[in-house]
């Protein structure tokens, strides 16, 4: 047992080295005295501690160093223990002849404690008659509170040694529920959770069982998420001195920042902003999908910034993944092999090209993986693209193309996605009305793809379906800047059969003109006119209509009136025959009018025909006084000059379409060719629309995407 006195001695003369805190057992605090005894430091707390010790009382010692000696003497010398209902009676205490006591092990100590819970073991006279020894009671009940234990460092399972007799009760408890895989809620005492952790270590070197282990240190980890990091770093040191498959992999799977998150060794998770990661939920992901999709960021722009797009990419991208095998043409081989062929190929570019500064190899695998992967996808973004009609496309070429390793990945691996892309073509779903207004706002010509096959489907016998889609395009390009062409050219196309639906859509495409930036205001052509319009009435009618429609800009009226534009305006008249006969003795030519005014409709026809032949030609023109708005100027950064901003401004003017020949004639008069102008300005405008080129080709003609004409000004 220790002295105080002693320690108190030692302290004051043997401070500096730290023998008193050795002779306390605190061999820790002793060992840091010892490391810096060359300072005056330890000297100073040496007699600090000599201080403690001289006014510490003997209880306050006793209780503070001397509390397990006192109970294991206690129990070594205690009377016998006899449960109430033993039939033994008490032994007297035999008397202790040598003071020393024995050193004495857990074991011993353990032992000891279960012979005092257990009345079938019976000290006599220091003679134990063992009828049965249980190291676990399993007779303990369920715990209704944990046993307070206060928190201290843990440094290995011999920490249970400073544990009451109720804590190393509930101890054994607890370890035999977690042997029996349950979880005990230690509410917060991790001591306990501690000292577990180094016996299932100290275990574990008997049964050499790794995945049991591992099994173990999760369920350790749900108990008590302190102990997670210990439990990561050891498991991946034993992983690391096995060589057995399961290990391998697992050392290679743990090591990986997304399982350290998922096991919650790290709050961060690293594929927060992944596609898996975002998506698992919404699509039902399994864990395989999750892993394709988390294997590199996906890059926004403004086509997967629409998220009914983005989930078509998706979708189609795990598809392709999926089926990629069935079209492998070579034999023994495989999507996998294909991507370790690649990964080589990188990593020997990278060995050939030290330059470069790669040399850790696990990092050269990560990114040469993620550019395979990536690549694919933006492939099939553009497949998605083209069917969803966004006529944009990104640049699909392998990152590594030097050494040609662009062209062997087209060949091995590029052309399969495409014949998979091809075979899946008539299940990609069509976009939502959401997701149509999005792709139409930044595609202003997007409609007419549409509008081209209700032309090719057009039963002139059943034009219902036409009018219906032209109504569903309405719906879906409210976002369209030029959403008033539509019904422009609905209505040119619809005339030959409805003139009522004919003149209701250019009564619409006035509407939406006037809601437009500049009012376009064109009108119908010649051929047309004359079809709609029998005679001059129905025509100055429909100006009136047009006139009131941009002065009250009220479509639904318009539509009203539209209606009854063909409806005969008859008139009444009543006429005094006597007075008659009299005026055409006066004017006989009056009268001929009379006559003329009175004909049947067929009569009307044969006018309305003499009306058309007399009157000239020219095309419906309403004079409107129409606010001109100012075009605001582009951002300074765009360093345009002269023949650039005109070209500019001239596809501006024109809903940013200009044909090729157009271009040609405007360059050449200012001393360029065309696709010397085209490039310096899709060159100007390289980094402010991200490497998108802002004039592109199409077909005969220039266009502009009207939602990068708007990144360019102020």
């Amino acid at each position: 047992m220790r002295n105080k006195t002693t320690a108190s001695i030692l302290a004051f003369f043997l401070g500096g080295l730290g023998i008193h805190q050795f002779y306390l057992r605190n061999y820790i605090r002793g060992a840091i005295f010892l490391l810096f005894s060359w300072t005056f430091i330890p000297i100073l707390f040496g007699f600090v501690d000599f201080l403690i010790l001289l006014v510490m009382n003997e209880d306050r010692f006793n209780d503070k160093y001397n509390k397990d000696r006192i109970r294991k003497s206690s129990n070594i010398n205690r009377t016998s223990y006899i449960p109430s209902d033993s039939k033994f009676k008490s032994i007297p205490e035999k008397k202790i002849i040598n003071p020393t006591i024995p050193s004495r092990t857990f074991e011993d100590e353990r032992i000891d404690f279960y012979k005092s819970k257990d009345s079938s073991i019976v000290d006599v006279n220091e003679t134990s008659f063992e009828l049965n020894i249980s190291l676990i009671d399993s007779n303990v009940g369920d715990y209704e509170e944990v046993p307070y234990w206060a928190h201290s460092y843990v440094y290995s399972f011999d920490a249970l040694d400073q544990a009451s007799l109720e804590q190393k009760e509930f101890y054994f408890y607890f370890k035999k529920k977690f042997l029996e895989n349950e979880f005990i809620d230690v509410d917060g005492n991790t001591n306990y959770a501690f000292v577990l952790y180094f016996d299932i270590i100290k275990a574990y070197e008997d049964h050499n069982d790794i995945e049991l282990l591992e099994r173990q240190f999760l369920l350790l980890g749900e108990i008590c998420p302190k102990t997670k990091n210990y439990s990561h770093s050891t498991f991946k040191n034993l992983l690391s001195k096995r060589t057995d498959t399961f290990s391998t992999e697992k050392l290679s799977e743990i090591e990986k920042p997304a399982y350290q998150f998922e096991q919650g060794y790290y709050q961060y998770d690293p594929d927060q902003y992944k596609l898996g990661r975002i998506y698992k939920s919404q699509l039902g992901l399994n864990e395989n999908e999750v892993l394709l999709l988390n294997k590199f960021y996906s890059q926004s722009n403004v086509f997967t910034s629409i998220e009914g797009c983005l989930i078509a990419v998706v979708n189609q991208y795990l598809f392709v993944l999926k089926s990629f095998n069935k079209f492998i043409n070579e034999e023994n081989s495989s999507f996998e092999k294909e991507v370790e062929f690649f990964k080589k190929k990188i990593k020997q570019f990278y060995k050939d090209n030290s330059e470069y500064g790669y040399s850790n190899i696990d990092y050269i695998n990560e990114i040469a993986e993620t550019e395979i992967y990536q690549t694919i996808f933006r492939r099939i973004e553009n497949f998605i693209r083209h069917e969803l009609g966004h006529t944009r496309k990104l640049k699909t070429d392998f990152f590594y193309n030097l050494h040609n390793l662009d062209k062997e990945f087209d060949a091995r691996i590029g052309e399969i996605v495409d014949k998979v892309n091809k075979s899946n073509k008539e299940s990609i779903v069509q976009p939502d009305k959401k997701t149509q207004i999005l792709l139409n706002a930044q595609n202003v010509n997007r409609w007419k793809i549409e509008f081209s096959k209700l032309k090719e489907n057009f039963d002139k016998n059943n034009y219902s379906d036409f009018l219906e889609s032209i109504i569903h395009l309405e719906e879906v390009n409210q976002k369209n800047p030029n959403i008033e062409h539509i019904f422009y050219e609905a209505s040119k196309f619809i005339a030959k059969y409805d003139k009522v639906k004919a003149l209701q859509f250019y009564a619409k495409y006035i509407h939406y003109d006037l809601k437009s930036k500049k009012f376009d205001y064109k009108q119908m052509n010649k051929t047309i006119q004359k079809s709609l319009f029998k005679n001059e009435v129905q025509i100055e009618n429909f100006k009136d209509i047009i006139a009131k429609l941009i002065e009250t800009r009220d479509i639904g009226s318009a539509l009203e009136e539209i209606l009854v534009i063909y409806v005969p305006k008859r008139k009444k008249i009543k006429l005094d025959r006597t007075e008659i006969q009299e005026v055409a003795k006066k004017h006989n030519s009056t009268v001929e009018l009379l006559n003329e005014y009175l004909l049947n409709d067929e009569e009307d026809e044969t006018l309305s025909e003499k009306i058309n032949k007399e009157s000239n030609e020219e095309e419906i023109e309403i004079v409107v006084a129409v606010e001109s708005i100012s075009e605001s100027p582009f951002k300074q950064c765009l360093n345009f000059n002269k023949t650039q901003i005109g070209i500019l401004q001239i596809m501006q003017a024109n809903t940013l379409v200009i044909s090729q020949s157009e271009v040609d004639e405007f360059a050449l008069k200012n001393g360029m060719f065309k696709n010397q102008l085209i490039d310096s300005i899709n060159e100007i405008c390289f980094e402010l629309l991200e490497g998108e080129p802002l004039i592109e080709e199409e077909e005969e003609n220039y266009v502009i995407e009207k939602f990068y004409y708007q990144e360019l000004e102020k």
